[in-house]
């Protein structure tokens, strides 16, 4: 140490030096406190962030049997449009034929000819709720339900850009999801509950993207992961329609896209296929 007329510096500098030290400790015994408190308050809120991130895990779907009564429910094609006789020619009523070939059992079709996914919710789902919680409370089970819903979504947007296209099927999907989880609450665990994929009546192929083919696909994708999340039956009419064979299931020759006879006995097929019933 230097020697000053201020007097002797080395008790100076000591003092100094010893203050010094003890600040930088504090320093850094703040900087680890915020650290650590970071860590704790973060490492939770990650945690939370991560699982909302997570997709949710599917749900295998279990059969349960066919009820007291079956209910389909839907637009047009569930409705039986463009054919002869929907009351014997339709998927519904093909359905109800075999499962009343197995048991005893009666049947309703509230589908509603160019009904959405949010029309469905406003009108033919409380319709619907209302006829299974009668149900119940008569100590009767509906069940299998089966749905055909979020197609005129899809065709109502065929003219729009291919943002609001996919805003369609989210919003489809979204509603769909609410409409599965309703219909599941009303009916109980014992229902059996299956939804249908749609076909393509329009040919393509769905990995060129914005074609109707593959916008039909992003629908059916939307349809088939809500139902997988809870463990509905999913009846695929898309794949034994493809490779042309919608030129013969339907009557797009003629301009309309809706399935003929023969188209509606697939459907029905697949459908029955999908409930697993023995």
């Amino acid at each position: 140490m230097v020697a000053s007329r201020y007097g002797d510096t080395t008790t100076i500098s000591t003092n100094v030096e010893g203050t010094s030290t003890v600040m930088h400790r504090k320093h850094i015994n703040v900087l680890l406190f915020l650290t650590l408190s970071f860590v704790v308050l973060a490492l939770p809120m990650g945690l939370l962030f991560w699982f909302l991130g997570q997709p949710v895990a599917a749900r295998s779907y279990n059969p349960q049997g066919p009820g007291d009564s079956y209910l389909a429910l839907g637009d047009s094609l569930a409705w039986g449009a463009s054919l002869d006789d929907p009351a014997t020619q339709s998927y519904p009523a093909l359905i109800y034929a075999e499962l009343n070939a197995m048991r005893p059992i009666d049947a309703d079709n509230l589908a509603v000819p160019g009904e959405t996914s949010s029309s469905f919710l406003r009108r033919q789902l409380p319709r619907a709720i209302t006829l299974i919680e009668a149900e119940r409370a008569a100590g009767r089970l509906v069940s299998p339900i089966t749905l055909d819903i979020g197609g005129n979504d899809l065709r109502a947007a065929e003219r729009a850009s291919p943002e609001e296209r996919a805003a369609v099927v989210a919003a489809a999907r979204q509603n769909i999801a609410v409409a599965l989880d309703q219909l599941r609450e009303a009916a109980g665990d014992a229902a059996d509950i299956a939804v249908m994929t749609y076909y393509n009546p329009y040919g393509g192929e769905t990995n060129i993207v914005n074609s109707e083919a593959y916008w039909v696909d992003q629908l059916n994708q939307a349809i088939r992961a809500e139902a997988a999340q809870r463990g509905v039956a999913v009846a695929d009419a898309f794949t034994p329609f493809e490779g042309g064979r919608a030129f013969s299931y339907t009557y797009i020759l003629l301009g309309d896209i809706h399935a003929n006879a023969q188209g509606h006995r697939v459907i029905a097929d697949q459908f029955l296929a999908a409930l697993a019933y023995e």
